[in-house]
């Protein structure tokens, strides 16, 4: 976990239901947790995926591990469920977060796409974060941009609130 991570975990309240999008290997999971929700949908495909000088461009059988080892650290905590499902592959009840953080494919659309998805799936009060709201790289600059593009556009057309700190969004909902 970044050090520029911990802005947005302020707004997880005890008891709150929530989403991490990207996983990895579960040390921003861990810090979410360490904010009591009663819920954590640790959600990520584990696949592997071609982008340059990226984590997840690992062989499959590394991604494989890396998945098993999400499991195996949260594998006595009730309050975790994982997905290892693509984003916007997953069924949840419209209103049902109360924070969803997006940390996965850094493109554009990608960015655009998830945002979309999870808006509806967030109570009202509640929070859509995201991580890298400045970063591009050039898979990113070959997709229409990074996260700040695709940030800007859903605010800007939702008419909605953000706040920005160092690399982190917080966008009120």
């Amino acid at each position: 976990m970044s050090p520029d991570q911990k802005p947005a975990l302020r707004y997880i309240n005890e008891g709150d239901i929530c989403a991490e999008i990207g996983v990895m290997r579960g040390d921003y999971s861990a810090q979410i947790l360490k904010r009591k929700p009663k819920e954590l949908h640790l959600i990520d495909p584990w696949v592997h995926q071609d982008y340059e000088k990226m984590w997840y461009s690992m062989p499959q059988e590394g991604m494989d591990e890396v998945h098993q080892g999400v499991k195996q650290r949260f594998s006595n905590d009730g309050r975790v469920f994982i997905h290892r499902k693509f984003s916007t592959e997953t069924d949840f009840p419209e209103k049902h977060f109360d924070w969803v953080y997006i940390d996965a494919d850094h493109t554009y659309p990608a960015v655009l796409k998830d945002l979309e998805f999870y808006y509806p799936l967030i109570k009202g009060g509640g929070f859509l974060c995201g991580d890298d709201y400045g970063w591009t790289n050039v898979d990113c600059r070959k997709a229409g941009g990074g996260p700040k593009v695709a940030v800007d556009e859903f605010v800007k057309k939702n008419v909605l609130k953000i706040k920005t700190i160092k690399t982190q969004y917080i966008i009120w909902v």
